[in-house]
Order: structure tokens, then C-alpha cells, then sequence
């Protein structure tokens, strides 16, 4: 009788969990104010400042806490 040898398995080394959430890339169409008003407030990082508003919003609504 032949006894078949297991090989261990190696185990994937990845990244390992990532330290922020995962995002999606999007496309949204939004009116032409609400981008002029992110324009010229918030001209440096108009999509961070849009996203945070977006996820307080979802969470208020959700009532999950940051």
C-alpha cells in the first residue's frame, strides 16, 4: 500500500486587513450649484469633503456611531 504524503499548506500572504474601509470608484451626477458651492469652498479636497458629508449623513440616518 502506498500512503500519499500530504503537503502542508502554505498559507497566502497578503496585504492583511486594510486600516481604512474599502471605497468604490463611482460615477454621480450631481446639479451644477452643488459642485460650484464645493468649488469654491472646499477646493482641495472637494471629493473627501463631499464623502464625509455623504457617510455623516448615512450614519445619522443608520445611527451607527464613527
Amino acid at each position: 500500500m502506498t500512503k500519499e504524503i500530504e503537503e502542508p499548506k502554505k498559507e497566502r500572504k497578503g496585504r492583511g486587513l486594510g486600516k481604512k474601509p474599502r471605497l468604490l470608484c463611482t460615477s454621480l451626477r450631481l446639479p451644477v450649484h452643488v459642485l460650484e458651492y464645493f468649488d469654491t469652498h472646499h477646493e482641495y479636497s472637494k471629493q473627501a469633503k463631499i464623502r464625509e458629508i455623504l457617510v455623516n449623513y448615512v450614519n445619522q440616518q443608520t445611527g451607527v456611531k464613527p
